[in-house]
């Protein structure tokens, strides 16, 4: 007898073939143990997320109150170090994001978020904030 071909697309393998599987996977408990923890709830992903957009704008911030200065020229090392000032600071934002995320992996979220929220405080561009006249 011919097989129509309209109908083989509604068919998914012959049942005699030894890969067919009539039943869906189970799952495994050992599947379940071997991930560990659930990860984080989505309402602390946003918020990290927006801490991570604040300290973005931190760096912004700060790289314009860094080209916004003039450099005291004394003399070499003052030089040097005016430079170093300007690099970690730009980088400070990044390096406090960071480092909260993966030292504090452990704690609980309210821990997380009041060590981001101190970032914020201590890290915020104020030479930018405050403007060149204050």
């Amino acid at each position: 007898m011919a097989v129509d071909p309209d109908d083989e697309g509604l068919s998914w393998g012959i049942e005699s073939d030894p890969t067919h599987v009539d039943a869906p996977a189970t799952d495994h408990p050992a599947d379940d143990a071997e991930r560990g923890e659930p990860g984080m709830s989505s309402a602390l992903l946003v918020t990290l997320g927006v801490f991570g957009g604040v300290f973005l704008l931190f760096i912004v911030g700060w790289i314009i109150a860094v080209q916004r200065t003039t450099a005291p020229s004394a003399n070499l090392f003052f030089a040097f170090m005016y430079q170093l000032r300007g690099i970690l600071a730009i980088v400070a934002p990044a390096a406090w994001f960071v480092g909260v995320l993966v030292l504090a992996r452990e704690r609980r979220a309210g821990v997380r978020i009041l060590w981001l929220v101190l970032g914020v405080v201590l890290l915020a561009p104020w030479p930018f904030i405050v403007g060149p006249g204050a």
